[in-house]
């Protein structure tokens, strides 16, 4: 039942088991501006998954500032997903992974920019961190081979992960932390959210469901293991991303919303994306060239 229940945390469904099709999803690209209030508007918005249209396209993440991966499944799939490439210059996709066997969720460049993790569920079920060169010279490797329940992952250093841990037996999913020289868990927290992110800072920004109604984006700083309270975010968001100015954007339906702290009292609006056919806004992810991509239904 835990190998099942994380295969489905890592698509982002509530349904369906890791062996089915998983729902639709595309996604949409935006350039960013900012306005002379600080204020991040997105426009000019492109559609990246013409090649999939009805099939699953999640988990985006920025490798390059014009090279992004996704979690991907064609429609007529229902045995695992794989990983792409997609180079938004030429507007054209490259499979990075295509294992008949495994299935690869959550892409993320690994400090040094040359090599990507990913959690892979393995032959027997197994959720663990694997990692592997951008330049396809080897065919991957467990980068903590002992840490199993892999649900998300985000790197703090080179050397030290925060992991998402999907809970046992219908237990609350935990946040811990370990490094890769000892492999020693530590835990954080408990009831987060599926979003684990690395601040302008070097904190680790996440969300902490502290009940079905109080829901915080936190921090929790490494060096010294304090937690800090950023802001009360709606139940039910579980994404959000961090611009190059520290601010917090997030999304519920077809609206995005920014929050900077020390500017701003509470979230605001600065989008909303219905006339482009979106309904709801879930994951997201931006880069450095001031570039936001949005998985939307």
């Amino acid at each position: 039942m835990k190998k099942l229940l994380a295969a489905i945390l890592l698509a982002g469904n509530l349904a369906p088991a890791l062996a089915q099709r998983l729902e639709h999803h595309d996604l949409v690209l935006f350039s960013l501006t900012q306005s002379a209030d600080s204020v991040w508007i997105p426009a000019a918005p492109r559609f990246l998954t013409k090649f999939n249209p009805r099939g699953y396209n999640n988990q985006p993440n920025f490798i390059s500032d014009n090279e992004l991966y996704i979690v991907s499944q064609s429609l007529g799939d229902t045995t695992q997903t794989d990983i792409l490439s997609l180079d938004l210059g030429l507007q054209a996709y490259t499979k990075v992974t295509a294992t008949p066997l495994t299935a690869e969720y959550s892409p993320t460049l690994m400090p040094g920019g040359k090599r990507f993790s990913c959690v892979r569920v393995e032959e027997d079920g197994a959720q663990r961190l694997w990692s592997f060169p951008l330049d396809r010279s080897d065919n991957g490797r467990p980068e903590f081979s002992r840490i199993y329940g892999v649900g998300y992952h985000c790197w703090l250093r080179d050397t030290l992960v925060a992991f998402f841990i999907v809970g046992e037996n219908g237990g609350p999913h935990t946040l811990q932390v370990a490094g890769l020289r000892g492999q020693k868990m530590q835990r954080i927290s408990s009831n987060i959210g599926r979003c684990l992110l690395r601040t302008p800072r070097g904190q680790l920004a996440f969300i902490s469901k502290t009940t079905e109604q109080t829901w915080f984006l936190k921090t929790w700083d490494p060096a010294t293991g304090k937690q800090d309270i950023v802001i009360k975010i709606p139940p039910g968001i579980e994404d959000f991303a961090i611009l190059s100015d520290g601010s917090y954007v997030t999304g519920s339906g077809p609206r995005l919303y920014q929050y900077k702290p020390g500017r701003e009292a509470d979230w605001k609006e600065i989008a909303n994306l219905t006339p482009y056919g979106v309904r709801t806004v879930t994951r997201m992810a931006v880069s450095g060239a001031r570039k936001l991509v949005v998985v939307v239904e």
